[in-house]
């Protein structure tokens, strides 16, 4: 009996498997899969971004310069003076003040501004009424003082666009502007009279068919639209 069970014994049992040495060795060496946590670890981390490069700084607009301040109003009187209606008088003190330093700004006058009207001022209103080719060289009247006190640009070229842009308003009383109107009518075949500066009756003439040509109103007229018109 103790045979069959030894026999038994030793037939029944599995034999325990042994692993080779190589092979543990190579199960040692050979890495696993990475931990679930440092695989979602990797996958969370951003991508490394280059940092951006700060744009260049624009450069500053050129400074612009600063408006000039306005200009103060004129004084009323000057411009009612300037256009003949207050008339000035020589003999009154403030008066001669007036014309002497408006001659003097001209370089007719050397004098000193007193307001005394002497051999100097007379002179001097003498040079000016001879340079405008107005009558009577030493008489004061409303045509020598409206030339004299108008603001007249001294370069030929601003001259023009200021009679063009009918800032300087011209009057065919004044020889020196009789002329220059004269001279544009004749330019467009109006006017077939001599460049004399006297306002007579060849030069209405002309300006009355130079209007009536241009559709403008009061033929007989001389005006800024007249003007405006004529030297455009």
């Amino acid at each position: 009996m103790l045979c069959i069970s030894w026999i038994f014994f030793a037939a029944g049992c599995p034999k325990k498997q042994t692993t080779p040495p190589e092979e543990e060795k190579k199960e040692a060496s050979e890495p696993g899969p990475p931990p679930k946590a440092a695989q979602e670890t990797e996958k969370a981390k951003p991508a490394s971004t280059p940092t951006p490069t700060p744009p260049s700084p624009k450069p500053a607009p050129p400074s612009q310069p600063s408006p000039p301040p306005p200009s103060a109003p004129q004084d009323p009187r000057l411009i009612a003076i300037a256009s003949g209606e207050i008339l000035l008088n020589p003999t009154v003190n403030e008066d001669a003040q007036l014309i002497q330093t408006r001659l003097s700004d001209l370089g007719l006058y050397k004098g000193s501004i007193d307001g005394i009207w002497g051999k100097g001022s007379q002179a001097s209103l003498k040079a000016f009424k001879e340079q405008n080719s107005l009558h009577g060289p030493f008489r004061w009247d409303k045509e020598t003082q409206i030339l004299l006190f108008r603001e007249m640009p001294s370069d030929p070229e601003a001259m023009n666009r200021a009679i063009s842009r009918g800032e300087v308003l011209l009057d065919p009383a004044i020889p020196q502007d009789a002329k220059l109107i004269q001279t544009r009518l004749a330019e467009f075949g109006f006017y077939k009279g001599g460049i004399d500066g006297i306002w007579g009756k060849g030069s209405k003439a002309a300006l009355k068919a130079f209007k009536e040509k241009n559709s403008l109103e009061n033929t007989d007229q001389w005006d800024k639209e007249t003007q405006m018109n004529l030297f455009r």
